[in-house]
């Protein structure tokens, strides 16, 4: 596995942005070309953070040079929800930042650092990331990179303090995955260990509670996206591994058994059943996760 903590030029994902890349790449532009700045009508900086960002959403696939089939139902004029005004997009969108893994730090937060800690601070964050570096043995490690890009991370998610946001209101109210509200922030005033002296300390929380704006639907998408061969899946492997809804939407063990039943109560040839103290997930043959996606966009 190969760690990339660069690529975004500092700039957060905005809400216009994937309907903004599509449009320029299913019209045939080169993010390469000088005149991608004209078309996309940013600048250069932003031009290569769109690039970026598409690969990173999971809408366009650099192995194959092409959109993804997940672009080409969503952002089409014509497509499912082009202008991104159905909070179950974002949920998806955020489902593929993570699962993509062109961005580490998603992945690597959401997958990996959240079983260890649901809070932490950027010191934390930052020797958990030099951790893998070493578990990879890869030399590459550079701090003022995972500086900045903790930060797009922090910005991408975090709630915005109405009374006090920076000179960069306009990109901070227009980040992509804020409406979420996965990620929030608290400041307290500690001494800092090797200091001997007090300082004021940003603490990132996880938020590990029932996700009231997750549409049955979107979750049941991503189940069937990771479990495309099985029929019966335990609960408790979607609440723990990788990539999986637990993990992803930052759902405990409570919380997935509510969004479960209801999708039991929305599809109702899908069953959570309990046998001898385990909960399973009883899926139906044929079900299709686009043809979900779809119907869902339709009502």
């Amino acid at each position: 596995m190969n760690l990339r903590f660069t690529g975004h030029e500092t700039f957060v994902v905005r809400t216009f942005w994937p309907k903004k890349g599509y449009d320029f790449i299913n019209n045939g532009g080169n993010f390469n070309n000088d005149d991608a700045v004209i078309d996309l009508g940013v600048g250069k900086n932003m031009v290569a953070s769109i690039n970026f960002w598409m690969k990173a959403l999971g809408l366009y696939n650099d192995e194959t040079k092409k959109l993804t089939d997940f672009a080409r139902n969503i952002f089409p004029d014509t497509g499912w929800d082009p202008f991104l005004e159905d909070i179950g997009t974002i949920w998806l969108l955020h489902y593929y930042l993570v699962k993509t893994n062109y961005a580490s730090i998603y992945s690597l937060i959401f997958n990996e650092l959240r079983k260890e800690r649901a809070v932490f601070n950027k010191s934390q964050l930052k020797a958990f990331i030099r951790r893998k570096y070493t578990e990879l043995g890869d030399n590459t490690l550079n701090l003022n990179t995972i500086d900045k890009d903790i930060s797009v991370f922090t910005r991408l998610y975090g709630k915005i303090d109405y009374q006090n946001v920076s000179k960069d209101f306009e990109e901070e109210i227009n980040s992509l995955m804020i409406e979420l509200e996965l990620i929030s922030t608290t400041i307290e005033d500690e001494i800092v260990e090797g200091k001997n002296r007090r300082e004021k300390i940003e603490w990132f929380h996880l938020h590990g509670e029932n996700r009231n704006s997750l549409p049955p639907a979107i979750l049941l998408f991503v189940i069937l996206d990771n479990y495309s061969e099985s029929k019966n899946i335990a609960v408790k492997r979607l609440e723990i591994e990788p990539n999986g809804p637990g993990m992803v939407f930052l759902l405990h063990k409570e919380g997935l058994y509510k969004k479960l039943k209801e999708i039991e109560k929305e599809f109702p040839e899908i069953l959570v059943s309990e046998t001898s103290g385990n909960l399973v997930l009883v899926l139906p043959e044929g079900l299709n996760k686009w043809e979900v996606l779809r119907i869902y966009y339709a009502n």
